[in-house]
This record gives C-alpha cells, structure tokens and sequence, in this order.
C-alpha cells in the first residue's frame, strides 16, 4: 500500500508540471493527496504493528517533531523554485522526492505486518465500526481532530490577523510562523521525555492540562487592547506546545486497542483530523477576516474542546488495568 501511493504521488507530480489546463492540474493534485495519505497512514500502522503503549508513543513524537519541520522549509524551497525556475518545477521536484523515498522503500525499508491480509472493500466497513465500537478508540482520534482544528485555525487565520490586523511586514511573517513549529516540536521532545518515565495517558492529561491554560489566557490577553500581538503570539505558543504532547500519546491510545486493524485506525485519524482542519480553516477564513478575537475565540474554544475530551472521556482506569498497561 506505501508502494502504491509513492507511485500515484510521482506520477501525479508529473501530470502536474506537464499540464496546461488549470482544472486537469487540480484534478491531478487531487490525485496527487491521495497518494501522499498512503504515507501518512501507512507510516502510524508501521509504528503500531511493532510497538505499543510507550514505545509507539515516543515513535508518534519523534515522527511529529521532523513532521514539524515541514512548514517552515517547503515555503522556503517552493519559493526559491518558483522565483527561478517557475510552478512547473515544484511539482517536478515532488516527483522526484517521490520517486526517491518509493526507491528507498523498496530498498532498505521491511514488511512489518505479521500476516498478510488480502485486501477486500467488504473489509473495509466492518473495520471501521469495530475501531468506533471499541471503548477506548475514538475518544482520543477525536482529541486529535479537534487538537488540529486549532492548528488549522491559526494556520490559516494567522496571515490575515497577523499582516492585516497587526501590521505586521510580510517578510516577518514567517518567523512568527516558525514559531508556532518549534513550539509543537518542542511539546513533541518533551513529550517523548515524559515517556521514558510514564504513560500516554498520563502525558496526554498533561497536555491536556496545558491546552486548557493556553486558551484561558488567550481568551483573555487577545481582548487586553494593551496586549498586541504578543497577547495573541504567547498563548498560541503554548497551545502548540500542548498539541505536540497531546498528539502522539493519543495516537498511541487510539490505535492501542485495535492492533490486528492498525491501518483502519490509523485511516481514521488522518481522515478525522483532516476534516476537522478543513473545516475550521474555512470557518476562520470566512468569518475571522482579520479580527484577532475571532481567530482567539475560536482556537480556544477547539483547544479547550480537546481538553474537556481528555479530562471527561479519558478517564484513568482501574488499578488493575492500569498496572497492566
């Protein structure tokens, strides 16, 4: 299955930079996303056939700390790509990651499910409600889809309250961008920290916790008219520290359960956690405009939703249970 997707995602890379039409370029990047969900998916089931419990969660941070790195070196190099060699040559480039990683799976990386499964769309279904079926499953999938609700508000109302709303010079921009990355990577490594010494469930209260604190204070410095932008800045800072602990440890508590479907359960939280990122990245652009409150309101509101998640769905089990994870 990761095979196949690097296939579909360098050949669309390709259909991509040949093409004329503006509507067969969305089509083939359409195409292009749903080969590059292969990684994403087929990379957490990896992790959950040959770990669990902390071990799988210190693997989710690590994965999320590199992950981190992303936005703020593909704008970068898409930029440099654009000013001297033209839009054809990123989707040129993709192809060639693309066919680079495919090569290097098939050279160094091993098959790690136990059993070869058959694939069959009749499977499919029932997978998918036995992962909601299972007590302690979809509780933390919807923590993450609600953790990167807010993720997505900011990424996507940050431009316009930020530049807009704040005046701040576009060329500066992306530092406070690159902030918010090191902020998740840095709750990512201490995540990972935390686990050499105790459980998810216990980092991801933690997390909890801080998501909770980020976003009363952010709720009330983004109203101070003496805060500015730092009043927003600092807060978010800490919510994206709070979404680097909380997001690997959940992962980890969602697909613990269900370890024979790890693929199903991990489709699932990448299906749920994109949605809700799409969702919240239009309400923000269609309603926030440049408004901090709206864009401080609404990410308090998905930060502190993921918290009450966590202190009312995840409960602590019984002693026994406990002890035994």
């Amino acid at each position: 299955m990761l095979l196949t997707g690097l296939v579909v995602f360098s050949l669309a890379g390709v259909a991509c930079a040949a093409t004329t039409s503006l509507t067969v370029l969305v089509a083939f990047r359409f195409v292009q996303g749903t080969g590059a969900a292969a990684g994403t998916v087929i990379a957490r089931a990896m992790v959950r056939d040959t770990h669990e419990g902390s071990a799988a969660a210190r693997l989710f941070a690590t994965m999320m700390a590199v992950l981190a790195i992303a936005p703020m070196v593909a704008p970068l190099i898409g930029g440099i790509l654009l000013t001297h060699l033209g839009w054809r040559a990123i989707f040129t480039t993709l192809a060639v990651f693309g066919v680079g990683l495919t090569s290097m799976t098939v050279l160094s990386l091993e098959e790690t499910l136990p059993e070869r499964k058959p694939f069959s769309f009749a499977a499919i279904a029932p997978g998918f409600a036995r992962f909601v079926r299972t007590k302690e499953a979809p509780r933390p999938a919807l923590v993450i889809a609600l953790g990167f609700a807010a993720q997505f508000a900011f990424i996507s109302g940050s431009p316009f309250v930020l530049i807009g709303g704040y005046q701040v010079k576009p060329a500066h921009y992306g530092f406070y961008f690159g902030a918010t990355a090191l902020a998740l990577m840095a709750g990512s490594a201490t995540g990972a920290r935390l686990l050499k010494g105790g459980t998810p469930r216990r980092v991801v209260r933690i997390g909890g916790a801080v998501l909770l604190g980020a976003a009363l204070l952010l709720l009330a410095l983004v109203h101070a008219p003496w805060s500015g932008v730092l009043g927003l800045m600092a807060p978010v800072l800490g919510c994206f520290f709070g979404l680097g602990l909380v997001g690997p440890s959940a992962a980890a508590m969602a697909m613990d359960p269900v370890p024979d479907i790890a693929g199903t359960a991990s489709a699932i939280i990448g299906f749920l956690q994109m949605t809700a990122g799409s969702l919240s990245g239009y309400v923000v652009a269609k309603v926030g405009g440049e408004s901090p409150q709206a864009l401080g309101w609404q990410m308090a509101l998905l930060a502190a939703a993921s918290a009450m998640v966590i202190f009312l769905g995840l409960t602590p089990r019984r002693a026994g249970q406990a002890a035994a994870a």
